[in-house]
């Protein structure tokens, strides 16, 4: 047999063979089958060299165009198999059932309730600012009327850092017990007229039950300016908590005593969850503290040096972690910290 007639034998029966070839794995083999490094095509080619020489262009022509002839038909019939197998997948497919739901990530509620207060306190005239969560005890207590021999301090449980083999001296380093403590920070550095509110997250050794935590979150705020009164704080307070709670909620006011400020008051909201009735997270009072608040004290201003003959102003802390379980009627606190996603979700 001539090598013309080898050639062509092998063109046809790879040509044959890939026409009926219907799935890649089996195109593959042909492909090595023929021209793979020890393939019927390939060996072929290599006796070329073994034509006389008056022939040997003309074989070697026809073997080229063997060679691109089975390489076209294995691209095309490539092609074919993947499109007809895409076909058959799309077919095998129920476009009718639902598609698998995507786990798309939401805000926390405590974020959630935070970004509302914030924009509510924009609208009439205040600032956002933010401050360190380790703080420093003269920030924290002594600009803030609480000098180191008071007994104000038992009533807030601190967490002190461990500062043994540095410069600092023991118990001036801290875990912020209230978002207070950035009043000395800001008025320090802006003067009259200053409206700011500090949303943050503070840390007391306290017992943990439904209404209480040891590490939770406060929005502090505080207004400063001439002539601010009483009746400025009252209407603040019951502006923003209807805004925030509904213009439906029941607030009451109680007189009560923090060395920072001078008048102190409570203002209690009726408890969402039990609608007044008394549970275990009011402690079955009916009423929940909600922002104690008060006129800033006169040592306070002198502290940041503040002229308290001029100008006056107040200053409150919403509780903000009992604020969000309230307005979501939630019955303990402690489902804000909890990660199952099925209460989180819910929000």
């Amino acid at each position: 047999m001539s090598m013309e007639e080898q050639l062509m034998n092998l063109k046809n029966e790879a040509l044959s063979l890939i026409l009926s070839a219907e799935d890649g794995k089996t195109l593959e083999e042909i492909k090595l089958q023929f021209l793979g490094r020890s393939g019927k095509l390939t060996l072929a080619l290599k006796d070329i060299v073994k034509v006389p020489v008056e022939n040997r262009a003309e074989v070697g022509k026809l073997a080229n165009e063997v060679k691109q002839a089975v390489e076209e038909a294995l691209e095309r019939q490539e092609g074919f198999v993947k499109k007809e197998t895409i076909t058959k997948k799309r077919a095998a497919i129920d476009t009718s059932i639902p598609g698998i739901q995507p786990q798309i990530g939401h805000l926390h509620p405590m974020t959630q309730v935070m970004l509302d207060v914030v924009e509510v306190f924009k609208q009439i005239g205040f600032q956002a600012a933010d401050g360190p969560e380790i703080e420093t005890d003269h920030y924290n207590f002594e600009v803030l009327n609480i000098p180191k021999d008071h007994p104000a301090r038992d009533t807030q449980m601190t967490f002190y850092l461990d500062t043994r083999n540095s410069k600092v001296t023991p118990g001036e380093v801290i875990l912020r017990t209230q978002t207070s403590a950035m009043q000395g920070r800001v008025m320090q550095k802006v003067k009259p007229p200053v409206r700011v509110i500090v949303p943050g997250k503070n840390f007391r050794y306290e017992q943990v039950d439904a209404s209480h935590g040891f590490e939770f979150w406060q929005v502090e705020g505080f207004c400063v300016d001439t002539h601010i009164r009483l009746t400025d704080l009252f209407g603040t307070i019951d502006y923003v908590l209807r805004r925030l709670m509904g213009q439906d909620i029941k607030l009451k006011f109680a007189t009560t005593n923090f060395p920072f400020v001078e008048p102190g008051v409570d203002t209690y909201m009726e408890c969402t969850v039990c609608k007044g009735k008394g549970c275990s997270f009011c402690k079955y009072a009916g009423w929940s503290e909600i922002m104690p608040a008060g006129m800033i004290h006169p040592n306070v201003l002198k502290a940041v040096g503040y002229d308290s003959q001029k100008v006056s102003g107040f200053a409150f802390a919403i509780g903000l972690s009992r604020l969000v379980t309230l307005r979501y009627h939630m019955d303990d606190l402690r489902l804000l910290t909890n990660p199952d996603l099925r209460i989180l979700k819910q929000f």
